[in-house]
């Protein structure tokens, strides 16, 4: 049986068939990030990093990768 691989968006945990995964997948999972969304990467102890849509994230890194979406117009890491 092929290995899937776990992530988060928001607190909602996914299952993709790929190592990788680009922004644009990420953004796709229902019910779907907009495009006036940012999406970021949690990064422990820093500022979300930005994931562009052509961005690819290794999800065999150590660790659950969590993405979350902030409105555009504001910063990594506030609410």
């Amino acid at each position: 049986m092929a290995k899937k691989y776990k992530f988060k968006i928001e607190n909602d945990t996914h299952e993709w068939d790929t190592q990788f995964i680009k922004g644009s997948d990420v953004r796709g999972v229902p019910p779907g990030i907009p495009d006036n969304m940012d999406l970021f990467l949690k990064v422990k102890g820093a500022a979300g990093r930005l994931i562009l849509n052509d961005d690819q994230v290794d999800l065999e890194d150590a660790g659950i990768e969590k993405f979350y979406a902030q409105d555009a117009s504001s910063e990594a890491g506030e609410a």
